[in-house]
């Protein structure tokens, strides 16, 4: 156990695209405070290499990189910080998800043994019986405010 783990219960979380995408493309913002306490040792990031790729390719976009104005050497700095997350491999695979390619965030999130699945996306904030599915396996899906919140009681 590191310095930190004694002194905070240290949850596991894993975050989907949504929030990667805000952090870079608006500076200052909540996702941006998580990925700084994230680094400061407060929760471990759970990733899949899956949702790393998925990340890159949506930020290397050329509409993405238009519309937002960042660089393809923000994306990589993102990448390479998001390479030291912990990485798991998946041993489950859901189809539990109305949008299909959410399913990574479930797989990752179970084989990992998070506590949380964070996002702002509806499709998993939204449906009740995912919510409930997930939460048999010991995942709370939660907004980024809900999550800072818990990282603040511990």
């Amino acid at each position: 156990m590191n310095e930190n783990e004694n002194r905070w219960r240290v949850y596991r979380a894993t975050f989907d695209t949504n929030i990667f995408v805000r952090s870079l493309i608006r500076k200052g913002n909540l996702a941006n405070r998580l990925l700084s306490l994230w680094q400061a040792g407060r929760f471990v990031l759970v990733l899949s290499h899956a949702i790393i790729d998925e990340v890159q390719t949506v930020l290397s976009s050329r509409k993405m990189l238009r519309q937002y104005r960042y660089t393809l050497d923000e994306v990589a700095n993102l990448i390479d910080l998001l390479d030291r997350a912990s990485i798991v491999e998946i041993t489950s695979s859901f189809e539990l998800c109305r949008d299909a390619t959410d399913n990574m965030f479930l797989d990752c999130a179970v084989s990992g043994r998070v506590q949380f699945l964070v996002s702002t996306d509806k499709d998993l904030i939204d449906d009740a019986e995912l919510k409930q599915a997930m939460f048999e396996f010991g995942v709370e899906i939660v907004e980024p405010p809900i999550f800072l919140m818990k990282l603040e009681v511990v």
